[in-house]
């Protein structure tokens, strides 16, 4: 739940459910490396990725295979802004054994990352891929070749998502983010004036999606659990907005916060044992925890202002939440050990919405109502990823190398990944209609 329609739901009397739904969807409308291996390119003041080359994967007895894995692969990559895949119709040659890759092909065409491979049935329905990775410019393979066996036909996305990020470690030095997942919201008419409201999850580019929870009211700010089994998320019932969490895999609901007022804005702690949220049970919203153990609420702080959108420091010690204690919303830091609050965004006069990094080195943010930005902690400098109004619900890839979030377009809403320097922006085209809340998952164990 944002900031600002926090700050509208305060104001405005709960009457009937139509309304409130009608309201609460216009208003939600209205790095360094650390790895020497590469090193991003500047020409002529422009920032490129590694130039790199992805073949085509060779059938071997597997013909009538639809999937891509190269073209993936090349997606996956180019995604990060990292990395700058060259069109296949350049290529001078396409190999898929190590013994065919002859370097100068690949330097002719300014390639300094050479990806190949074969895919194999073993039987029906039963696959193996083998890839092999070079670093062109020193002219030696890294690794020695990998295989992942045992895939059905529908495996072979995931495998692809599997190969990037190794592709994406070994030469960055930093894990990979594609085979992980994300959540969102959709609303969806079902007929007349009647919406249906369903949280889904789907691979990382959007592919794969399926239903975890649907109802006739609207849902919002879906948060993962640090091990990818839940989902903590708002509801709405005929009284109000309730904080819950389903586990994906048996359906199990619990919930955690339903108390009179507003209840809004989970966020798991990092090692799974708390969900912090906010609350105006007591007056104002402030910012609470849950832990699961004991199954008690804390509330952190007291303020009569509207404090929201909590977010887990990395270590588990600290929240960034959203405050108008300043006038108009700005990000806070608390200290649990301290009880200390110190103010952390100052460029603008409105900040919302702040989440870290997985190493607590950048932080992203909604900028004046509906730009996304990346703050880094330390030096304080401040980078537009976005110039909309109406952008939202930012997240950063597990890796903290890309940045998802909900866009308003013409055509309606869209999820966009953006490379954390906002160069390259990937709209994940296969998801339509008016989908909102996205919210990155953890990487796969």
């Amino acid at each position: 739940m944002t900031f600002k329609v926090l700050l509208n739901l305060i104001f405005t009397p709960f009457v009937t459910k139509k309304p409130l739904m009608a309201f609460l969807f216009s208003s939600i409308f209205v790095s360094s490396l650390s790895h020497a291996q590469i090193e991003l390119d500047v020409s002529g003041g422009e920032v490129r990725g590694i130039p790199t080359a992805v073949v085509p994967f060779k059938f071997i007895d597997a013909q009538g295979v639809t999937t891509d894995v190269a073209s993936i692969i090349s997606n996956n990559l180019v995604a990060t802004g990292k990395f700058d895949p060259i069109n296949p119709d350049r290529f001078l040659a396409k190999p898929s054994k190590k013994e065919e890759v002859r370097y100068k092909d690949w330097r002719f065409i300014d390639a300094e990352i050479l990806v190949i491979g074969e895919i194999w049935k073993l039987a029906e329905d039963s696959y193996e891929i083998q890839y092999r990775m070079f670093d062109v410019a020193r002219e030696k393979e890294i690794g020695n070749g990998e295989t992942i066996s045992s895939l059905r036909g529908a495996d072979l996305r995931l495998a692809a998502h599997v190969i990037s990020d190794k592709v994406y470690s070994s030469f960055t030095g930093r894990p990979g983010a594609f085979y992980s997942k994300i959540a969102y919201i959709k609303k969806q008419q079902i007929g007349g004036q009647f919406f249906e409201y369903k949280l889904l999850v789907a691979d990382w580019d959007g592919h794969n999606s399926a239903e975890v929870f649907k109802t006739a009211q609207p849902l919002l700010s879906p948060s993962w659990s640090p091990d990818g089994t839940k989902i903590a998320f708002v509801s709405f019932s005929s009284t109000g907005s309730v904080v819950q969490t389903i586990d994906l895999s048996t359906g199990a609901t619990e919930v955690i916060a339903s108390f009179k007022g507003i209840n809004s804005a989970p966020s798991w702690s990092p090692d799974g044992t708390k969900l912090a949220y906010s609350s105006s049970r007591n007056g104002s919203p402030d910012v609470y925890v849950y832990t699961f153990a004991t199954k008690k609420h804390k509330r952190i702080n007291e303020h009569f202002a509207i404090d929201t959108e909590p977010a887990w420091t990395p270590e588990g010690d600290g929240l960034l939440f959203t405050s108008s204690r300043s006038g108009k919303p700005q990000i806070y830091a608390y200290r649990f050990s301290s009880g200390k609050i110190e103010r952390i965004t100052f460029e603008g006069d409105d900040n919302a919405n702040g989440s870290l990094d997985f190493d607590g080195q950048n932080m992203v943010l909604v900028h004046e109502g509906g730009k996304i930005a990346v703050q880094n902690i330390s030096s304080g400098r401040f980078n537009l990823l976005t110039n909309a109004q109406f952008d939202e619900s930012p997240s950063f890839s597990p890796n903290g190398d890309m940045v998802l979030y909900s866009a308003s377009l013409n055509t309606g809403s869209a999820l966009v990944v953006a490379s954390t320097d906002g160069r390259v922006k990937t709209r994940l085209e296969n998801l339509s209609g008016d989908i909102r809340e996205p919210a990155w998952s953890p990487l796969k164990k």
